[in-house]
């Protein structure tokens, strides 16, 4: 719009100012086209990371990762569904940060059996909200927070980790290197750019 706006105040002729106007507006519909292509792409990549995970380690007692999403709502929402559809008693937090933009989100689900136990999900990504200088809410089985801090990833992770080991009464867990090409936070390498 600033542009938008310098054309209009330019001293040049209407016709010329209306030939640049297109133009912008050419640019910024091929800018916003690859921004939507470059978000279903994540998706897509997040997803498949998550399923490949989850098929990789059956039976985890809880699981807390960060994926490379870009804080992208919709990208860890569709790796929570996946959870929900292969590893549906396994609590999961999934957190992702974007440096560009300056966000980053966290995502939760939680199986009856474990907000049973206490492991709430509003409680859970609430546990974080200090860390992230951010706010959430949510439900005791579904919640997410987002923040600003995203200098705190690692912190929040731990956080997380802690959140759930206290409440559930069982060890960190570990998810092995290369486990669906995806490195939790107490794992070793990443093959793929979809997950950290």
């Amino acid at each position: 719009t600033e542009l938008t706006d310098d054309i209009s105040a330019a001293t040049i002729s209407y016709h010329r100012k209306d030939q640049m106007r297109t133009e912008l507006k050419n640019v910024k519909k091929k800018l916003d086209d690859e921004d939507r292509a470059k978000k279903a792409a994540v998706l897509g990549d997040v997803v498949e990371a998550a399923k490949s995970l989850l098929t990789a380690n059956p039976n985890l007692p809880y699981l807390v990762t960060e994926l490379n999403a870009f804080a992208n709502n919709k990208a860890l929402d569709g790796a929570l569904k996946q959870v929900k559809l292969l590893a549906a008693e396994t609590p999961t937090l999934f957190i992702s940060a974007d440096e560009d933009t300056g966000k980053i989100l966290a995502m939760a689900y939680a199986p009856k059996s474990a907000v049973g136990k206490g492991l709430k999900c509003n409680e859970w990504c609430g546990s974080l909200l200090q860390l992230i200088n951010g706010k959430g809410g949510g439900k005791p089985d579904n919640a997410q927070a987002s923040g600003t801090n995203v200098s705190a990833l690692a912190a929040a992770v731990e956080a997380a980790h802690k959140f759930a080991m206290d409440k559930l009464g069982v060890p960190k867990t570990s998810v092995p290197a290369g486990s669906g090409d995806l490195k939790s936070s107490s794992s070793g390498g990443n093959k793929d750019p979809a997950v950290a």
